[in-house]
C-alpha cells in the first residue's frame, strides 16, 4: 500500500529550526518504496548460528533494578541472561554510536552530531556483503529523518545510531532503512524480517522518560505480540539490552538477554557471567556472517567478546576479563567538542 508522502517542510518544524540548524533530510519516496522488501542479494553468507539478529534496546536503568522486575525475570527464562553485560561509557549516545561502529568517536554528550562519511560502521558491512538490515525507530516522523527530535521528545535522534552517520543519513537512497517501529509489526506479519535489526522504543516505552517496570510492561506486550512465536523467531538471536546504567558512580553493568531459537533450548532459564560489552556484539555479529573487522572496539579482545554458547560455533576463544572495568570513563576523540550545537551555538 503506497503512503502518502510527508513535505519536507513540514517534518522540519518538528524539530527546533534556526537558520544555523542542521539540514532535514528524509529518504526519497523512491528509494522507501525500493528498500520495502528486505530480501539478501544472491550469494549473501549464511550466518553460522542465526539467520536473523535482533536487537531492543531500553535505557539508562541500573542492573540491580531490572533484574528484581518480574517481567524481565520472565524473559530471562526464555533464553540466556548474561549477568556481566556492560556499556562503553556516558551517557546515550556515545553508547547508541559505539554499537555499531566499535568507537564513540570521542562523543561525550547527547548533542546533534554527524559521523564523517569516511567512518565506517556495521551497517556498511552487512551491506558489503548482501545482507538487509533496518533500524526500526518509534515515533520517527518518516523514513531516513533526520531532525533532532520529534513530538515532544518521544523521538530523540541521539538513539538512532544508523542516522548519525553521514553515509547513511545524508544518503537519502540508505537512510530508506531508517523506517518508522510500526514498520517493525508489517515486516513481521509479511515474513520481512531483515537480516539485522535495531530497534528502539520512544523514549517513554524504553523507561527514559518513564522507569523499569514501564519498560518491562512494554517488553512483554511486545514480545509476545510481535516476537514470540513468529515464523523469523525460530533462526533468531535476540539481544535485549539498556544502553547505559543510572547510577554513575558504580559500574556500567546493563541488564540483559539473549533469547530466540538460535539459543539452544537446555540454556533457556541460564545466566552466562562472561564479560561483555556492546562491542561484543558487534563481534559476534562479524563472526556470524563473515562480515570482516571494522578493526575497533570489536578487534579489543577484551572488550569483544563473543556471546559464549555461539563461540564453539564461531570458531572464536573468548577471553577471562578480570578485574572487571567500571566502564564509565569520558571518552574523547575526533568528534569530541564538534557537535553542531558545539559549532553553531547561535543555534540553541
Amino acid at each position: 500500500m503506497r503512503t502518502l508522502p510527508i513535505a519536507l517542510s513540514v517534518l522540519s518544524t518538528l524539530s527546533v529550526i534556526t537558520a544555523q540548524s542542521p539540514p532535514i533530510l528524509s529518504a526519497s519516496e523512491e528509494a522507501i518504496f525500493a528498500a520495502f522488501v528486505n530480501t539478501n542479494k544472491p550469494g549473501a553468507p549464511k550466518g553460522k548460528v542465526f539467520k536473523y539478529f535482533v536487537q531492543v534496546w531500553l535505557e539508562n536503568q541500573d542492573y540491580s533494578t531490572i533484574n528484581n522486575i518480574s517481567y524481565y525475570q520472565a524473559v530471562a527464562k526464555n533464553g540466556i541472561a548474561l549477568t556481566n553485560f556492560n556499556a562503553i561509557t556516558h551517557p546515550s549516545e556515545p553508547n547508541y554510536v559505539a554499537s555499531v561502529a566499535g568507537t564513540n568517536f570521542g562523543i561525550t554528550n547527547d548533542d546533534y552530531y554527524n559521523v564523517p562519511a569516511n567512518e565506517s560502521n556495521i551497517f556498511d558491512l552487512l551491506e558489503a556483503k548482501g545482507l538487509t538490515w533496518k533500524s526500526y525507530n518509534e515515533d520517527i516522523p518518516a523514513s531516513g529523518w533526520t531532525g533532532f527530535s520529534a513530538f515532544k521528545g518521544a523521538y530523540v535522534r541521539k538513539h538512532n545510531p544508523a542516522i548519525i552517520f553521514d553515509d547513511i543519513g545524508l544518503n537519502q537512497t540508505r537512510s530508506a532503512n531508517v523506517v518508522p517501529g510500526y514498520r517493525w509489526n508489517l515486516d513481521v506479519e509479511l515474513d520481512n524480517v531483515p537480516a539485522y535489526s535495531f530497534y528502539t522504543p520512544n523514549i517513554t516505552n524504553d523507561g527514559h522518560d518513564t522507569n523499569g517496570t514501564f519498560a518491562g510492561q512494554w517488553l512483554d506486550g511486545f514480545l509476545k505480540s510481535s516476537v514470540y512465536g513468529k515464523s523469523f523467531y525460530d533462526e533468531a538471536l535476540i539481544l535485549i539490552t539498556f544502553d547505559e546504567n543510572e547510577t554513575k558512580p558504580i559500574r556500567n553493568q546493563v541488564w540483559s538477554v539473549l533469547i530466540g531459537g538460535a539459543v539452544p533450548k537446555h540454556l533457556h532459564g541460564t545466566t552466562d557471567n562472561t564479560f561483555y560489552t556492546h562491542y561484543s556484539t558487534i563481534k559476534t555479529v562479524e563472526l556470524n556472517w563473515g562480515l570482516g573487522s571494522l578493526g575497533k572496539g570489536d578487534a579489543n579482545a577484551t572488550l569483544s567478546n563473543v556471546f559464549a554458547f555461539a563461540a564453539p560455533e564461531l570458531g572464536y576463544k573468548n577471553m577471562d576479563v578480570y578485574p572487571v572495568p567500571f566502564m564509565n570513563d569520558t571518552i574523547t576523540g575526533l568528534l569530541t567538542g564538534k557537535s553542531w550545537n558545539q559549532t553553531h551555538p547561535a543555534a540553541t
